[in-house]
């Protein structure tokens, strides 16, 4: 997986996504990722090529060996500069394999989301 997300990067590819996605049908889109190559893996660059989330809110978390979210929620930010960014999460492996639980649920009270 390590090669092939390596691959993806240094071509600039964008991998297809295999369905369609309904964003007209929700308001606030939670958008998870581990950081490859200090980036996100390029099918989230396919996603924000295919689909508008203007007047969207877009709730960013991402996994980490050490790069925390690697300047990745401002480049959704950029993506999608019509959209609505809220604070991410940024979780490294080893405190993610020890257990994030409180951590997240911390920051889900934090952005206050009904």
């Amino acid at each position: 997986l390590a090669k092939l997300a390596k691959k993806e990067h240094d071509e600039d590819q964008r991998p297809a996504i295999r369905n369609t996605i309904p964003v007209d049908e929700y308001d606030t889109f939670f958008i998870g990722y581990p950081m490859w190559w200090y980036t996100f893996p390029m099918i989230l660059y396919t996603l924000f090529d295919m689909y508008d989330l203007s007047g969207k809110t877009i709730v960013p978390f991402n996994t980490h060996m050490g790069s925390g979210d690697g300047g990745t929620y401002r480049t959704i930010r950029k993506l999608e500069p019509g959209a609505t960014v809220l604070e991410g999460l940024p979780v490294e492996m080893t405190n993610a394999e020890r257990g994030a639980a409180d951590r997240v649920s911390a920051w889900l009270k934090k952005l206050d989301l009904d």
